[in-house]
C-alpha cells in the first residue's frame, strides 16, 4: 500500500488518500470526531434532495446520480467547509473508508508450520481492494484457506482507500449473496452511520477496525451488521462489536504461499468463512 503502516492520526493520511482519490480533508484533526472526507462532496438520499438543493443556495455547484443516493458538489470556494455545510443542510459528507484504519494491522509471511483444517466451502462477496493488491489478496487468502470461495468486488483503491458511495453501490449489488465481507470502514463526522450505508442487511460481516477505540466504525457498528473485532489491543471495541476472535497470526493461503495475518480485517474474514453455507 502507498501509505504508512502505522500512524497516530488519520490526518497523517491526507496526502496519501488525496493521491488515490482526489482532494480529501481531515475533519477535527486529532480530535474526538476526526475523520477523512472527500473535499466539496455531499451525499444526499433522493427523498431529501429537493430540500437540500434549496438549502445549499449559493454554495451549490452541480450533482451526479449515484447508486441509491445523489452526490452533490459545492462551489470551489466552499469545498473546505463541506462538513459544516453538510450539517447545515441535512446531508452528510462523503467519508473516506480505509482498508487498514490507523494502519496498526499488519501481515507477515511465514514458511512452513502446520495450518488449521479447512472449514467447508461457500461463496463470500469480498468488498475490499482488488485481489492483485496486498490487502485484498491476504483477506481473500484467509477466506480461501478456511474453505470459502471468493467473489471479489473492489471498493477500495490499490492503496486501500474508498468512500461511502462506492461501498454503498457494492452493498446494493451483492445484497442477494449469502455472506458479504466488508474488510474496511470509516469514522463519521458525527459518529452516526452515513445514511447511504444504513440499509446494510444481516448477511454483512464487517471488520471492527484497528483503531484501538470504542468509537463506532461504519458499517461494522450498524445493529444489522456482524461486527468482528480481534482479541488484541489494536482492535475496535465496545457494545457494537458482536464477535471477537483471534485476529493475530490468522493463516492465509495466497497461491502456493502461506502467510500469517494480523488485524480485524483478517479476524472478520476468519469469522465470515464459518458462515458460508455448506453444500
Amino acid at each position: 500500500m502507498d501509505a504508512p503502516k502505522q500512524v497516530s492520526s488519520l490526518s497523517e493520511l491526507v496526502d496519501h488518500v488525496s493521491r488515490a482519490l482526489g482532494p480529501v480533508l481531515a475533519h477535527d484533526s486529532m480530535g474526538p470526531n476526526e475523520c477523512l472526507v472527500r473535499s466539496g462532496e455531499l451525499v444526499v438520499l433522493p427523498a431529501d434532495a429537493p430540500a437540500v438543493r434549496k438549502r445549499l443556495r449559493g454554495v451549490y455547484s452541480h450533482e451526479e446520480i449515484a447508486s441509491g443516493a445523489i452526490r452533490m458538489f459545492t462551489k470551489a470556494a466552499d469545498r473546505t467547509r463541506v462538513v459544516e455545510i453538510a450539517a447545515e443542510v441535512g446531508a452528510t459528507p462523503n467519508h473516506v473508508h480505509l482498508a487498514c484504519p490507523i494502519m496498526i494491522g499488519t501481515s507477515r509471511p511465514v514458511i512452513g508450520g502446520r495450518l488449521p483444517d479447512l472449514l467447508g466451502e461457500g461463496t463470500v462477496a469480498l468488498l475490499d481492494t482488488p485481489l492483485d493488491d496486498p490487502h485484498g489478496a491476504l483477506v481473500a487468502g484467509v477466506l480461501r484457506h478456511h474453505g470459502a470461495s471468493v467473489r471479489p468486488f473492489p471498493v477500495l483503491t490499490a492503496a486501500g482507500f474508498g468512500d461511502d458511495l462506492t461501498l454503498a453501490a457494492a452493498l446494493r449489488a451483492t445484497r442477494s449473496l449469502p455472506v458479504i465481507l466488508v474488510a474496511s470502514g470509516t469514522y463519521s463526522f458525527n459518529d452516526e452511520c452515513p445514511p447511504v450505508l444504513a440499509s446494510c442487511g444481516g448477511n454483512v460481516v464487517a471488520a471492527a477496525g484497528n483503531g484501538a477505540s470504542a468509537r463506532p466504525w461504519w458499517p461494522a457498528a450498524l445493529p444489522s451488521v456482524i461486527a468482528v473485532g480481534a482479541s488484541a489491543a489494536f482492535s475496535g471495541h465496545g457494545p457494537w462489536v458482536d464477535v471477537v476472535v483471534d485476529g493475530v497470526d490468522v493463516p492465509a493461503t495466497v497461491g502456493s504461499a502461506q502467510a500469517l495475518c494480523t488485524g480485524t480485517s483478517f479476524a472478520a474474514a476468519l469469522h465470515a468463512a464459518t458462515l458460508v453455507p455448506v453444500p
